[in-house]
């Protein structure tokens, strides 16, 4: 058996001197433990670390989330009145295809899966919900979209063939309707509009149509007609040259005449006439244009 390990403790002065004798297995014993001791503070220390690293990226990530939530509750209701923007805009382009066109598309009910609902009640839904009745809304108004695509593919050859532009640019002498007699002084009902421009100025075709009408005589002296179909027929009197002749196919932009102050008139200008089923109507009615050129003092 091997002998106990010694201790010898010298007082601080060299008076006293202590011996101890300590079993070895108590020594073995607290080395061991001091190593055990140790090593679980070391540990600790790692774990320590290791979950503040983790907890900083959870942080960040919350962060991010919150910062994402926001944007996203700030982005909602500008998306929801662009939704709500659709419905409007398309129920208007259906009226000029008639009622009936979409009446097959028209919600059968109104609650809370239209767009407009929640805000309407005054309920805030929290944003996950929200998003359910925004999708809602453009899978509703998705179908529509098409539908009236097809229906307006269906009439862009029938727009087309309208007359919407201006055949001339210059100021408008006289406008469609009741007007003063430049000849008599008298009311009387005038069944176009006349636009002043220069002698020579180039007349175009403002849309497709075919020439049913070439003449030098009469009260507009030489005037050109066309034909655009759908009942639509337009006249440009008091040219100074006719360019088509009847029977013509012109396309839109062409060249039919120029301005000029043949027959009845007291100054250059030319006279536009619009008819729809052979009965005057107003040009302005038909011209796409949001500006209209001004009023002018020439004679008509």
């Amino acid at each position: 058996m091997k002998p106990p390990f010694s201790l010898i403790v010298v007082h601080g002065d060299g008076s006293r001197v202590l011996r101890l004798c300590v079993p070895r297995w108590i020594a073995y014993a607290a080395l061991g433990l001091e190593a055990a001791v140790l090593a679980a503070v070391v540990g600790v220390s790692s774990d320590y670390a290791l979950v503040r690293r983790q907890m900083a990226v959870v942080r960040q990530r919350a962060d991010d989330q919150r910062a994402l939530l926001a944007s996203f509750e700030k982005q909602l209701p500008a998306i929801r009145n662009e939704v709500i923007g659709w419905k409007a805009l398309h129920a208007k382009m259906w009226k000029v295809f008639g009622a009936e066109a979409g009446s097959e598309q028209e919600p059968t009910v109104i609650g809370a899966s239209t767009p407009d609902a929640p805000a309407a009640a005054g309920v805030q839904l929290p944003p996950s919900e929200q998003l359910e009745v925004l999708a809602s809304g453009v899978a509703e108004e998705g179908p529509r979209l098409h539908e009236l695509e097809r229906m307006v593919s269906r009439t862009s050859k029938m727009l087309n063939a309208l007359p919407l532009r201006w055949p001339v640019r210059g100021p408008v002498n006289s406008e469609f309707g009741l007007r003063r007699s430049p000849w008599t002084g008298k009311p009387e009902q005038h069944h176009g509009m006349d636009i002043g421009s220069p002698p020579g100025t180039a007349v175009e075709s403002p849309a497709a149509g075919t020439v049913v009408m070439a003449s030098c005589h009469g009260r507009l002296g030489r005037h050109v007609a066309l034909d655009h179909g759908n009942g639509v027929t337009s006249l440009y009197g008091h040219l100074e040259a006719v360019d088509v002749a009847a029977g013509q196919r012109v396309e839109r932009g062409q060249v039919i005449g120029l301005v000029g102050n043949t027959g009845r008139s007291t100054g250059p200008h030319l006279h536009y006439e619009l008819l729809v089923e052979g009965k005057p109507v107003d040009p302005r009615g038909f011209l796409r244009e949001a500006a209209t050129p001004p009023l002018g003092t020439s004679a008509p």
